[in-house]
C-alpha cells in the first residue's frame, strides 16, 4: 500500500448540506438526539465529498499518489466510475459505506479502485489502523463492557468484541526497549495476573522500567509467564542496548531469578529495594509465627526501617563509608537477634538481602534505592483485576495501558 500522499497546498472543497429535522419537544436531550441522527447521515457524505475532491485533484497531477497494481504506472490513468460498489469502514464515530472510485491504467488497461489508496487504508481491512488504535486505548483504560457502554452514550454502536479485537491487534504492535539516552538505572518486578482456568493469580506479569533524566520512568520491557522464571525472555530484546551502558544499576525486590535472566554478558549491579525489605519482613515474621505488635515484632521491623533509611544529598565519601559501615553492623546485630529467637525465615531473608542493600551508595552511582515500579503495578491491577484473562490478552491490554501512562503512546 502506498504511503499517504503529501499535498503541497491545501485543497478547498465546498460542502453544503440542508437537513430537515423533527423534534418532539425543545429540550437539550431531544436536540442532541436529533444531532446524532444528522451525524449518521452527514459523515458518509462528508467523507465522499472530500475524497472525490482530492481524487479529481490527483488525477490532474503529472505523477499520481498511487500506481497500477500490475505495471506500476503512476502517471497515465482515466476515470471508469466515481460511483463503484461500496466499501465499508469503521470510524470512531460510526460505520460508513463509501462508494469506490475506479480508474483504468492507460498502459496495461488494468482497472482498480483508488478509494482505500487515497484514504491510506489497507485492502479488505474494515477497521482502519487509526480506529483500531483509538478503540484499543479505550479498551485498555476501561473494561470492555464499560467501553461499549461509553461509546453507545455518544451514539456509536460498537460491540465489546470489536473493542477486544482492537486491544489485541494494537497491543501486539507495541514494542518496548531501553533508551540509550536515558539513565543507566532501572527496576524489575512482577505481579500476579488472574488467568482463565487457573486458580488465584496463575501467571506473573514481569515489568522492566528505566529511569528517565527528567525524574520519571518509562517501560523498557513487559512479558507474562510463570512465577520465578521467564525473565530471560523479557530481557532478551534489551540486551543490545544494555551492553552499551558502562554499568547499569538494577533495582529489584530480591527475586534472584530476575538477575539470572540477564545472564553474565552484561554489566549490571544489583540494588535491593530498601522499601521492600521491611515490607517483606512482615511475611517472614508471620512464617516464624511472631505475633503482630508484640515486642519482638515491633523491634525487628523498627530496626529494619532504620537500617533501610538512606538520607539524600549525602555526598561526602567518608560520611558515606561510615554510614554504610554503621548500618551493616546494625544489620548483623538484627540477624543475630533473629537467630537467637529462632526466627529462621527472617534471619535467612536478611542475610540474603545484605549483599545488595547498599550497592548504589557504595558505588557512588546516585541511583534510587526505593522502587517506583509499585505504582506501575497499581496501574496494571486497576485493569487486570477486572475479569480473568488469557495470558496474551492480559499482555496486550497491559502493553497499551502502560505505554499510554509511561511511554507517550497516544491513539
Amino acid at each position: 500500500m502506498e504511503n499517504n500522499f503529501f499535498y503541497a497546498s491545501s485543497l478547498k472543497i465546498e460542502f453544503d448540506h440542508t437537513f430537515s429535522i423533527e423534534v418532539n419537544r425543545c429540550s437539550l436531550s431531544e436536540i442532541l438526539l436529533a444531532f446524532k441522527r444528522i451525524v449518521s447521515q452527514l459523515l458518509p457524505e462528508f467523507i465522499m465529498k472530500v475524497l472525490l475532491g482530492y481524487a479529481e485533484y490527483t488525477m490532474n497531477l503529472e505523477i499520481k499518489p498511487f500506481s497500477c497494481d500490475k505495471c506500476c504506472n503512476n502517471k497515465d490513468f482515466i476515470w471508469k466510475t466515481r460511483h463503484g460498489k461500496k466499501t465499508k469502514l469503521l470510524t470512531i464515530f460510526q460505520w460508513v459505506a463509501l462508494q469506490q472510485l475506479q480508474v483504468q491504467c492507460k498502459c496495461c488497461f488494468h482497472k482498480f479502485y483508488i478509494t482505500r489508496k487515497l484514504l491510506g487504508v489497507e485492502p479488505l481491512k474494515r477497521i482502519p489502523e487509526e480506529t483500531q488504535r483509538k478503540l484499543g486505548l479505550i479498551g485498555a483504560l476501561a473494561s470492555f463492557r464499560v467501553s461499549e457502554k461509553i461509546m453507545s452514550m455518544f451514539g456509536v454502536t460498537i460491540d465489546k468484541m470489536t473493542i477486544w479485537k482492537a486491544v489485541q491487534n494494537t497491543g501486539k504492535k507495541i514494542l518496548f526497549n531501553l533508551d540509550p539516552y536515558e539513565l543507566a538505572q532501572g527496576e524489575a518486578d512482577g505481579t500476579g495476573i488472574r488467568i482463565q482456568g487457573i486458580k488465584k493469580r496463575g501467571r506473573e506479569l514481569k515489568v522492566f522500567v528505566q529511569h528517565k533524566r527528567t525524574g520519571g520512568i518509562r517501560i523498557a520491557g513487559l512479558d507474562i509467564g510463570n512465577y520465578h522464571s521467564g525473565w530471560d525472555k523479557l530481557f532478551k530484546p534489551v540486551l543490545k542496548v544494555l551492553k552499551g551502558f558502562n554499568t547499569f544499576l538494577l533495582l529489584t525486590d530480591g527475586d534472584t531469578s530476575i538477575f539470572k535472566g540477564l545472564g553474565s554478558k552484561v554489566k549490571v549491579k544489583l540494588q535491593r529495594c530498601l522499601w521492600h525489605i521491611p515490607h517483606q519482613l512482615k511475611y517472614t515474621l508471620w512464617s516464624d509465627k511472631v505475633k503482630r505488635k508484640t515486642a519482638d515484632w515491633l523491634h525487628i521491623l523498627a530496626e529494619s526501617i532504620e537500617i533501610c533509611a538512606i538520607r539524600s544529598l549525602v555526598d561526602d565519601t567518608d560520611i558515606i563509608d561510615s554510614m554504610v559501615k554503621s548500618k551493616l553492623a546494625r544489620l548483623d546485630k538484627l540477624i543475630s537477634f533473629c537467630k537467637e529467637k529462632e526466627y529462621h525465615s527472617s534471619a535467612e531473608f536478611l542475610e540474603n538481602a545484605k549483599p545488595d542493600m547498599f550497592t548504589a551508595i557504595n558505588n557512588r552511582l546516585n541511583g534510587k534505592t526505593t522502587s517506583r515500579v509499585e505504582r506501575v503495578m497499581r496501574t496494571v491491577n486497576l485493569r487486570a483485576n477486572v475479569g480473568k484473562w488469557s495470558p496474551q490478552g492480559a499482555l496486550n491490554a497491559t502493553k497499551i495501558r502502560l505505554a499510554y501512562y509511561y511511554n507517550g503512546f497516544d491513539a
